[in-house]
C-alpha cells in the first residue's frame, strides 16, 4: 500500500513541519500573540460551557487566524532574503499578506462577539 520511502517522506516533512511551527512559536511576536488571544478564548469557552457548534467556529477560526499568520510569517521571511533593502513592491506584498491575517482577525473577532456576549450578558 505505502511504500518505505513515503512514509519516511512524509515523517521527514513532518520534522520541517514541527521545526517551522517551533520557529513562529519562538520568533515570531504576532504569532505568540495570536496564541494568547487563543487559549484566553479556549479558557473562556470552558468558563462559559459554550455548545459544539461555538466550539466548532470559534476553533475554526482560531485556526485560520493561527494559519494565515504563519503564512504571513513566511512571506515576510521570503520577501527580506529577496529583498532585503526597502522596496515599494516588497512592502505593499507584505502589507497584503499581513491585511489578510487583519481580515480574518476581525471576523474572529465578530464570532468571538456573537459567541460570549449572550454569556456575558448573564452574568449581569
Amino acid at each position: 500500500m505505502f511504500k518505505l520511502k513515503t512514509i519516511k517522506g512524509r515523517l521527514r516533512s513532518f520534522v520541517f513541519a514541527w521545526k517551522g511551527l517551533s520557529h513562529l512559536c519562538l520568533k515570531e511576536d504576532s504569532f505568540k500573540f495570536q496564541v494568547l488571544f487563543s487559549v484566553l478564548f479556549v479558557m473562556a469557552g470552558f468558563y462559559f460551557k459554550i455548545t459544539p457548534s461555538e466550539w466548532f467556529a470559534q476553533l475554526g477560526m482560531m485556526a485560520l487566524v493561527l494559519s494565515l499568520e504563519g503564512i504571513n510569517s513566511a512571506i515576510e521571511e521570503l520577501a527580506n532574503y529577496n529583498q532585503p533593502e526597502h522596496d515599494l513592491a516588497i512592502g505593499k506584498i507584505k502589507d497584503i499578506s499581513a491585511g489578510a491575517v487583519l481580515v480574518a482577525g476581525i471576523f474572529a473577532f465578530i464570532i468571538g462577539i456573537i459567541i460570549y456576549i449572550p454569556y456575558i450578558l448573564a452574568l449581569i
